[in-house]
């Protein structure tokens, strides 16, 4: 017997949910922004809810009316992506490269100087949030690096 979608893509309900809450005033507020019952909309995204889910076509609207970030996360990881969450800007191929090694010269210091507190493979809340700005400005480096070069004439 299948399980139902809302048990199989937990972690996506569980982010439609989420997205759902943050939106000003709630899920009623954003269901009404829909033009949708408030208590249909609620257990339809509850993944704990016996209630059938939404339609795509509703979950693509709670998407760009709430700004549902956290869904379109989740969402790409049922096809095993990653999404970034930055925007690229076009760089001159020279810009591109620079940027990207003085990234990746800050990223081999900080790493070299992290690498023995994280070796246990645990980081704690200090590494934490000095590796995530790093390491997103090294992949956002990257992309822009990728895509001026993919476009050098």
């Amino acid at each position: 017997m299948r399980r139902p979608v809302k048990q199989v893509h937990r972690a996506l309900f569980l982010a439609l949910q989420a997205d759902a809450k943050e939106f000003p005033g709630g899920i009623r507020a954003l269901a009404q922004a829909m033009g949708m019952n408030g208590n249909t909309l609620a257990n339809g995204i509850n993944p704990d809810h016996e209630a059938p889910p939404p339609s795509f076509g509703v979950i693509l609207e709670i998407i760009v009316v709430a700004q549902a970030r956290r869904t379109v996360f989740a969402l790409a990881q049922v096809v095993g992506q990653v999404p970034m969450d930055f925007e690229l800007e076009e760089r001159e191929p020279a810009e591109a490269v620079r940027l990207f090694l003085s990234l990746v010269s800050s990223a081999s210091e900080l790493l070299g100087v992290g690498s023995e507190a994280a070796k246990d493979g645990r980081f704690c809340a200090d590494e934490r949030r000095a590796l995530e700005p790093l390491l997103l400005a090294l992949m956002k480096a990257a992309g822009e690096l990728l895509q001026a070069i993919r476009w050098v004439g």
